[in-house]
């Protein structure tokens, strides 16, 4: 209404009567019957695990979008990792006719192309929470999904390597990857050994499990058989294992990087113990999908770019201020 009052004149009369017009048009628009005012929206979290430790910040961060925009949220997970598992999932969601589907995605895009077509067939809008393609920022047009939140694993890796070559690092580097099905720490894993051999520093690619005493068992291992080494990277579990490993052999001097935000890691970095971890700011993971299926539904908005949630470093310098974020359950 200030706008319309501070025009004046006849050809001020004329753009009043435009104005209102407009707003009135608007009015009328904002009457018609649309989802965004008469029906509630239900939002399907597809997950990876259970809503604890990392997943329990995106199943926080869907509950917590859901909460502000007034739209029912409803997380579901597979009991073990699976992409039969997981598609199974997904169609719960569609036969539960959900208005929205978010996936973490967590392998290659072509176990998803059937479930997502019938998703579509039935008026379902569908994202991924993961990560995009590496170095993509707009939005391929002929993406199976609506949208993808995630953090750039590519550009991590690359990271990760840039990081180790200004702190000096001298020696081999070893980067392990403790799920190699998993195409997201893989990628982490093979980009921060591209960079680094780039710069003319040995870098060598190990596999390990899940369990942080087998990982700590090989780490050593492979540390009594490479005493060169001058860099261990944990690209897909937490840094426990390296931590076990790092002490046993008596490497003080051994610089140790992973990957998100756990208790054991900050307690390492405020020691020295781990150099730095790279942040993909999970929380957001889960928010981010909500809000995009939610304003999609509500008023047909599809964003132009991949929303990066990350990578993001977390280091000696900025340890406090996440540790705090932590805390409160948002990082």
């Amino acid at each position: 209404m200030a706008m319309l009052n501070s025009v004046s004149g006849a050809g001020g009369r004329r753009m009043k009567l435009l104005m209102l017009a407009g707003v009135a048009a608007g009015m009328m628009a904002a009457g018609a019957p649309a989802q965004a005012q008469d029906d509630p929206i239900s939002i399907y979290f597809v997950g990876c695990a259970a809503p604890t430790g990392f997943h329990g910040y995106l199943a926080r961060g869907s509950a917590e979008a859901g909460e502000n925009l007034g739209v029912n949220v409803t997380y579901v997970y597979p009991d073990q990792l699976t992409i039969p598992n997981q598609v199974q999932k997904i169609e719960e969601a569609i036969a539960a006719q959900a208005d929205g589907i978010a996936i973490c995605v967590f392998t290659e895009d072509a176990a998803y192309t059937d479930v997502v077509a019938r998703a579509k067939e039935a008026g379902i809008a569908i994202g991924s929470a993961a990560a995009p393609p590496p170095g993509s920022q707009v939005r391929d047009p002929n993406d199976i999904f609506l949208f993808r939140t995630g953090s750039d694993e590519g550009a991590a890796g690359k990271l990760t390597a840039q990081r180790l070559i200004a702190m000096g690092v001298k020696g081999r580097v070893v980067v392990a990857n403790q799920q190699p099905g998993d195409a997201t720490c893989q990628l982490r894993a093979t980009s921060q050994i591209e960079e680094l051999k780039a710069a003319g520093i040995e870098a060598e690619f190990l596999e390990l499990t899940m369990d942080p005493g087998q990982q700590a068992e090989s780490l050593f291992n492979y540390l009594r058989l490479h005493p060169d080494t001058a860099a261990a990277t944990s690209t897909c579990d937490v840094i426990d294992g390296f931590l076990a490993a790092k002490e046993q052999s008596g490497r003080d001097d051994l610089i140790l990087t992973g990957y998100d935000i756990v208790a054991q890691s900050l307690a390492a970095i405020r020691d020295g113990r781990q150099a730095f971890t790279i942040d993909q700011q999970q929380f957001w993971r889960g928010y981010m999908p909500v809000v995009l299926l939610t304003h999609n539904i509500k008023y047909g908005l599809q964003q132009g770019n991949y929303f990066l949630t990350g990578p993001t470093i977390v280091d000696k310098d900025s340890v406090e201020k996440v540790a705090a974020m932590v805390e409160q359950g948002y990082r």
